[in-house]
């Protein structure tokens, strides 16, 4: 509480100042009843206190105008979501019901508003008024409002820099569902309020990973997994194709299983890799070279795969594509074809192998 609130509270936490003023009350006989109230309490996520609304001044951004253009540009396809539902429609939907946007934060971190205050006159630029006894707001823009500038003021801008004519704008922008009203929204409104271009094409939406037991990975719950454990017990790249195996179209939970499954596959590849290196002679392969009907076989199945991991990842499908290349490679290449072959393999005149 500070000095406003009377000497008598000045100085207490808002814990101690509801019991002190219900004190208060009841010694001056305000108070006539009490009955006991079940709400809905909010709590900080990080140092588990009690929220308390504190009403202050605040700025706000009106999105009139810079929603109609970016809900446009995703309605005539300028712009698509993978998964295309249920993204699409969230995207849209926050976007035809979108409200004022506070852009004003009391952080001690980030780009600090361009306004400037003089008794009761108020200068809002990003150039300093003349004059003396100005004194600028101590606020900070939105964190949000900061990111959604991300894709063209890495680049440079506003000055027209050769990465900036190079990379902007982008293709393809992997995210969370989360944060699509966060950050893309907001990245879409302000490339085409800025610039007058998308700032991407392609926005994929990927899988949260959940704590095996369901919750989100947190530090302050304890729910975190460290990635540097899971490389050391199981190798770098195990780890990547566990994450991309057990991801999908919604979120997931953590399965370690998925990553040992990346470890045998690793290993797969290498005894596969081995055997044929080993004994196959240095020369140039040529699938049109194929004359048996294995080898045949082989040829058109990884015709086919090719074709259908192509159309996964052109539909932003990876996780899809990742067990298919697995289930291709360890059942018909390394249990059937490598098995067929082995006799061929451990001949001495081998080179039409």
């Amino acid at each position: 509480m500070t000095a406003a609130a009377g000497e008598r509270f000045a100085g207490m936490t808002a814990l101690e100042a509801r019991e002190a003023v219900v004190a208060a009350l009841r010694e001056e006989g305000l108070i006539s009843g009490a009955t006991p109230y079940t709400h809905e309490v909010p709590h900080s996520h990080r140092s588990g206190r009690r929220i308390e609304p504190l009403i202050s001044l605040q700025w706000f951004c009106n999105m009139g105008e810079l929603a109609p253009p970016a809900i446009e540009v995703v309605r005539e396809g300028r712009i698509s979501f993978h998964p295309e539902k249920p993204w699409t429609d969230v995207y849209l939907n926050w976007l035809e019901n979108i409200r004022p946007w506070c852009i004003s934060r009391q952080l001690w971190w980030g780009h600090q508003l361009p306004v400037y205050y003089r008794g009761d006159e108020t200068y809002v630029s990003t150039d300093a008024p003349d004059g003396e006894g100005w004194e600028r707001d101590p606020d900070v823009l939105d964190t949000w409002f900061s990111s959604g500038l991300w894709p063209f003021a890495t680049l440079g801008w506003p000055d027209e820099t050769p990465q900036l004519r190079a990379f902007y704008p982008t293709d393809v922008l992997s995210t969370a569902r989360d944060i699509i009203f966060l950050w893309v929204a907001r990245m879409v409104m302000f490339g085409l309020e800025v610039t007058g271009e998308i700032p991407f094409t392609d926005v994929n939406i990927h899988s949260v990973i959940q704590a095996p037991d369901g919750r989100r990975m947190s530090k302050s719950l304890g729910t975190g997994i460290d990635p540097l454990d899971l490389i050391d017990d199981h190798g770098a790249d195990a780890l990547r194709f566990g994450l991309l195996a057990m991801s999908s179209g919604q979120d997931v939970r953590f399965n370690e299983e998925r990553v040992k499954q990346g470890r045998d596959l690793s290993n797969k590849l290498w005894n596969a890799s081995r055997l044929i290196l080993l004994r196959v002679a240095d020369v140039e392969p040529d699938p049109r070279a194929a004359e048996s009907v294995e080898d045949r076989w082989i040829v058109s199945r990884l015709e086919r795969l090719t074709e259908r991991t192509s159309e996964l990842y052109d539909g932003f499908r990876f996780a899809t594509a990742a067990r298919e290349l697995y289930g291709t490679f360890w059942s018909e290449l390394c249990d059937w074809y490598l098995e067929i072959v082995k006799p061929r393999l451990y001949e001495e005149q081998n080179e039409a192998v």
